[in-house]
């Protein structure tokens, strides 16, 4: 019989099935197709992820500054709340740029990976972040390619760009289904 239990730590959640702890991984998601959205939510979810996700920019917003606070003051820990924030980039009233922008001042180590079709813009607006916790995928991309990159261990092992330095993935249209 499976077992299974939430047991909270200081970094992440963990599960306990039949006495084995594995990771979940907490990803926030700003994503305003609502049916891509629901699709990133369910596909995530079923990867044993746990996923909060935002159709509306401000919102995502918001809920990142309320999860920042619960940590500092409630949990007493630093760092960032999510292990990962996925934002599309061409949003209305704010931008997937401008969330990161305002995102990073308020936890500059929070891991950031922008899913979008418009990865040039990206790069222009976050000129002065490069660094190992910003990441563009380039729309489109199959779930599949999305989680391989999500995942325990990968964000780490990504090559920068020889142009500028920045973060960058593409998938190869014939892996697309």
């Amino acid at each position: 019989m499976l077992k299974m239990s939430l047991v909270s730590t200081n970094k992440s959640w963990l599960i306990k099935k039949n006495n084995k702890k594995e990771m979940v991984l907490n990803i926030l998601i700003a994503e305003d197709n609502k049916f891509t959205a629901v699709q990133y939510k369910k596909y995530l979810e079923s990867k044993g992820f746990k996923v909060t996700v935002f159709t509306e920019s401000v919102r995502c917003l918001e809920k990142f500054k309320s999860e920042l606070r619960y940590k500092k003051i409630v949990l007493k820990e630093d760092g960032a709340p999510y292990d990962y924030v996925l934002l599309d980039h061409d949003m209305p009233k704010m931008t997937g740029s401008e969330i990161a922008t305002k995102i990073r001042k308020l936890s500059e180590k929070q891991k950031i990976i922008f899913l979008s079709a418009y990865g040039q813009s990206i790069i222009e607006n976050q000129e002065n972040r490069r660094d190992e916790f910003l990441q563009i995928i380039q729309k489109p991309f199959s779930l599949e390619f999305l989680y391989e990159k999500i995942k325990p261990k990968s964000f780490t092992t990504l090559c920068r760009s020889q142009v500028n330095d920045m973060l960058t993935i593409t998938q190869s249209p014939e892996t697309i289904r």
